[in-house]
């Protein structure tokens, strides 16, 4: 912090620089305190632990100061928050909070592209900001912290407003004004905190991107218990030494390559993507009965691809109403993580076993039951008893982030761009889909169009596969008060090339030209006859 700049604070065509780093005095904030009376959920306060210079290019473009910090817990066992700001020299007064990933422990990635983005929103003048969640750990798959319930509530939601508060504070201090305009962004379980952000935070949110969400969380992890029991049931060490739901990756791979070749030029191209999603999926049953003859698969193993394509449903509801989650496109081109081993680790590791069977696993011990002996495969979850039941709708109640109540956000003029993948294998599309349409039925399409864009993209997995500059998209639309009306594009990571954004239940249809080039490409709303309602 040793470099000679004008000292004056500058506020030139939308821009500020921060006060300190022009006295060269940022250092001076290192162990600040930070009043709890500036953090509206309870606290002990935080405390600014480091502040320092950087820049993201060796040419000392685009200079930042990353200053990083604590946010003290009430019980004083439980972990504290720790959190990272980056503030840049030439300030937008806008600022994006990045959210997390798995069970977090870790302060997200903030000085590079934004997830599902090609966009570094530090290099182009956003404050940006994120915490761990309010537990460390290296390893993202552990839910050991939520012993812990000032941690575990930090976790589901509370860690959030935390930061945003502690942001708005340091922001302040260093700019002498505070910021216009806050954003956040995020996927998969950043996708759960995104919707948390517009619902309970409606109001301290300008504009959400939500990409892939774990938002039916007590559904999805029920999803991973299913899916281990229709793999892992039968198997005993003693007397059954075998998986009977089990199916070898190698036939996996055969089945995705399968449907891959079937449905690939159903969008007007043979590129490998397979964009007609609803014509592939209503012919679900037919390949269904072809790769059960041609590959010998038994009822069994019938059962697990049934799991991860169909879902399942519930003789009960959780506490939203929802009763049912829905597969994945695992016989439309997706691939089934089944894992390599069909022998259960205990406790359930996807490194060998089932994809979602550790994270059920980890949940249903430490967040549900509080039994850390808890054996997943042991229980009836489609019948369970009393004291299960209790501890289901009580999870539901506090860890379900798909609520559709945006009356907050809506009243603040909120937005949000709703993102899902067509092949995301972790968290069901057509569960998304779903909560999209309770949306509707809540606010009514008119509104809804007001607030939300969900787009659904072909060859899009999960949290990956397509980069879009979706932040410009919601900075306009949130400044000026209008969406983006050009035709908007997203970079497939398969091809290198682009594809127009297609808009819930468009699907992307390739019309000639070159297939690297988005305008190649229309977007179609031509859907087969009953599929809603039957086969979604």
């Amino acid at each position: 912090m040793r470099q000679t700049m004008n000292r004056d604070v500058k506020e030139k065509a939308g821009t500020c620089e921060p006060a300190f780093l022009l006295k060269e005095q940022a250092y001076l904030l290192e162990n600040t305190l930070i009043p709890e009376q500036h953090i509206r959920e309870k606290t002990r306060g935080g405390k600014i632990t480091g502040v320092v210079e950087k820049a993201l290019k060796t040419d000392g473009a685009a200079r930042y100061l990353e200053m990083t910090g604590v946010i003290f817990p009430v019980d004083v066992s439980a972990p504290v928050i720790q959190w990272r700001i980056l503030l840049p020299c030439q300030w937008n007064l806008r600022s994006v909070q990045a959210g997390g990933g798995a069970n977090n422990g870790r302060i997200p990635v903030l000085d590079g592209n934004l997830v599902m983005s090609g966009y570094c929103p530090v290099e182009h003048g956003y404050v940006v900001f994120g915490d761990d969640s309010g537990h460390q750990s290296d390893d993202p798959m552990s839910a050991e912290f939520a012993d812990n319930e000032e941690s575990l509530q930090n976790y589901i939601r509370l860690h959030l407003i935390k930061a945003n508060d502690v942001m708005h504070y340091v922001v302040k201090l260093c700019y002498g004004r505070d910021a216009e305009k806050t954003y956040f962004a995020g996927g998969s379980a950043g996708g759960r905190e995104a919707l948390e952000c517009a619902t309970t935070y409606g109001k301290y949110y300008d504009g959400v991107f939500c990409g892939d969400p774990a938002s039916n969380f007590v559904l999805l992890r029920m999803w991973g218990a299913l899916l281990s029991k229709a793999v892992y049931d039968s198997y005993d060490e003693e007397t059954y030494p075998f998986s009977d739901g089990f199916i070898s990756e190698d036939i996996v791979e055969s089945i995705r390559k399968e449907a891959v070749e079937m449905y690939d030029e159903w969008d007007g191209i043979k590129d490998g993507i397979i964009s007609n999603i609803y014509r592939a999926r209503m012919n679900r049953d037919a390949f269904g009965a072809y790769i059960k003859e041609k590959y010998h698969l038994t009822d069994a193993q019938m059962n697990t691809i049934k799991i991860y394509e169909e879902g399942f449903g519930l003789d009960y509801a959780m506490a939203s109403g929802v009763h049912e989650y829905r597969g994945c496109s695992a016989l439309e081109g997706g691939l089934m993580d089944l894992g390599p081993d069909p022998v259960p680790r205990e406790p359930l590791d996807t490194r060998y076993n089932v994809h979602h069977g550790d994270r059920a696993d980890g949940m249903f011990k430490y967040f549900i039951t509080k039994d850390k002996h808890w054996k997943l495969i042991d229980h009836d979850y489609y019948k369970p008893d009393e004291k299960l039941y209790q501890m289901l709708m009580e999870a539901s109640r506090q860890y379900d982030a798909d609520k559709a109540d945006f009356d907050d956000f809506i009243a603040h003029g909120g937005k949000l761009i709703l993102f899902t993948s067509w092949n995301d294998m972790s968290i069901s599309p057509w569960q998304i889909v779903k909560q999209y349409e309770g949306y509707v039925k809540k606010y009514g399409q008119e509104q809804v169009n007001d607030f939300i864009k969900f787009y659904c993209m072909p060859s899009a997995a999960h949290c990956s596969g397509i980069a879009m500059d979706y932040l410009e998209w919601l900075d306009a639309w949130c400044t000026r008060g209008e969406y983006p009306r050009e035709t908007l594009y997203g970079t497939i990571e398969k091809t290198g090339g682009q594809m127009p954004m297609a808009e819930f239940p468009g699907w992307v249809r390739y019309v000639g030209g070159d297939p690297a080039l988005g305008t190649s490409y229309e977007i179609s709303y031509e859907i087969p006859e009953g599929f809603f309602g039957a086969y979604d």
